[in-house]
């Protein structure tokens, strides 16, 4: 059998120091349980989520650098796609790469050193660098010497005509000029109406008898008159050359015929009875009447024709 030691043989020195030594080792197991004995009410507990900062909307055109340099104006950014037509104060403009990134270099300023960009229906303003805007205008300065006078330029075409002016005073009369000469001759206007009768005029000189004209139409024998007085019987006139009688007219007519004049002309005198109705000289014209019933025509002739007829 094992052999056992009775504690009740334990000397009093040995307990004090057994109770020291288990209350040093009981110390840090019960520091150790303590938490564990918490932990069910930490649990319990909701946990507390931290809150994120808000973050910044990203812009539909961003702008990295606007500024003028080397003479340029220098503008890049970028935009939310690629292939998008980016236009600069209305008037460049340049197309998107596959990132969205854009570049404008030109020799461009703003006038008020402020540049619009345009992407599609976005738009935003950037500020130029190394810019400064136009200043109002300065006081003109003095005019300069007077160049030297240039070449005649080209005649320019004539202008509209203008309104008229008003009629001016009348100048003094001018000399006469030289008489031209005659122009052509005008057409003959149109006829002016009749105009009053004129006082009648003194008789003239007795023309030269006109040509034999055609014989008229027979016309109806006239009533038979009043026999006249018995007139005064004139000398015998020296016998004319003897004229050849054509055929008979039909009465009251009768036609009397001259072949052949002398030196001294034709001479045709009618019957007793008869009267001179007409006359004719064949060459020169109407006869000369002498009378009723005789009638000559000039020397040259060639014949003479004249109508006897009774009353």
């Amino acid at each position: 059998m094992p052999k056992t030691r009775s504690l009740g043989r334990r000397s009093p020195m040995r307990a004090p120091i057994l109770i020291a030594l288990g209350l040093a080792l009981a110390g840090p197991a019960a520091q150790a349980q303590a938490p564990s004995q918490d932990q069910p009410a930490a649990q319990s507990r909701p946990a507390r989520t931290r809150a994120k900062a808000p973050s910044q909307p990203v812009q539909p055109i961003q702008i990295w650098d606007a500024r003028i340099e080397g003479g340029n104006l220098q503008v890049t950014g970028s935009v939310r796609r690629s292939g998008v037509t980016v236009i600069l104060d209305d008037d460049i403009s340049v197309l998107s790469d596959r990132r969205g990134r854009f570049e404008f270099r030109l020799p461009y300023r703003p006038a008020t050193c402020v540049a619009v960009i345009k992407a599609g229906e976005d738009e935003r303003e950037a500020v130029v660098a190394n810019c400064a805007p136009e200043g109002p205008a300065g006081k003109p300065g003095e005019p300069g010497p007077a160049g030297p006078q240039g070449s005649a330029g080209l005649q320019g075409p004539p202008g509209p005509a203008g309104a008229t002016g008003p009629k001016g005073e009348a100048g003094p009369k001018g000399e006469a000029g030289p008489k031209g000469e005659a122009g052509p001759k005008g057409e003959a206007g149109p006829a002016g109406p009749a105009g009053a009768p004129g006082p009648k005029g003194e008789q003239g000189p007795k023309g030269e008898q006109g040509p034999k004209g055609e014989q008229g139409p027979k016309g109806e024998q006239g009533s038979k008159g009043a026999q006249g007085p018995a007139g005064e019987r004139s000398p015998k006139g020296e016998a004319g050359p003897k004229a050849e009688s054509a055929a008979t007219v039909a009465a009251p007519f009768r036609v009397v015929r001259a072949r052949a004049c002398t030196d001294a002309g034709c001479t045709l005198i009618c019957d007793a009875g008869e009267v001179l109705a007409s006359a004719t000289c064949q060459a020169s014209g109407a006869a000369a009447l002498e009378g009723d019933t005789k009638a000559s025509c000039p020397a040259g002739s060639g014949g003479m024709v004249g109508i006897c007829a009774r009353p």
